[in-house]
């Protein structure tokens, strides 16, 4: 029988880069305005391999990104494991994400069909990127492989979008 895999809001995770050095990150809400999915934020800094996680100290750092996930997928592909938990999940309330509408986006170079919105609202459509949003990060469900790229190389795997 398959074990059950058990996530709750506040979890923190470890990904491990190329034998080279880890990251962590935190499980902070569900988005319903996004399928319920998993919104994780992803701490900037690099560890050691040898670091022993302190969960106070990882908390503390600066989010590199924030972004919906299946945290699952994940797990059973071994791209991260659970390294802990912390109740302070920091403010998901102020979390931005933004899309645009267009079906292929493999083709679109520009676009006008934006929409922003914070986790579990609805969607305000804002047309072009303006400069103020330029920052807010992008609300697709990403793949695990695409999360650990992101935390890699500073891009999602997808073209066009970054």
């Amino acid at each position: 029988m398959a074990k059950r895999i058990v996530t709750k809001i506040g979890d923190i995770f470890c990904v491990e880069i190329d034998n080279e050095y880890k990251c962590f990150f935190q499980y902070v809400a569900n988005d319903m305005s996004q399928l319920n999915s998993s919104v994780i934020r992803v701490f900037s800094r690099r560890y050691p391999l040898d670091y022993e996680p302190n969960m106070d100290d990882i908390i503390k750092d600066d989010v590199y990104f924030c972004a919906h996930t299946v945290l699952r997928l994940g797990i059973i592909y071994n791209a991260w494991y659970k390294v802990g938990k912390h109740l302070n999940v920091g403010n998901p309330n102020e979390i931005r994400f933004r899309w645009f509408e267009e079906i292929d986006f493999s083709k679109i170079t520009k676009s006008y069909t934006w929409s922003i919105w914070e986790i579990n609202k609805d969607r305000q459509f804002i047309g072009e990127v303006s400069e103020e949003y330029e920052s807010v990060d992008l609300g697709i469900i990403f793949s695990y492989d695409n999360i650990v790229s992101k935390i890699k190389t500073g891009k999602f795997l997808l073209k066009h979008v970054d």
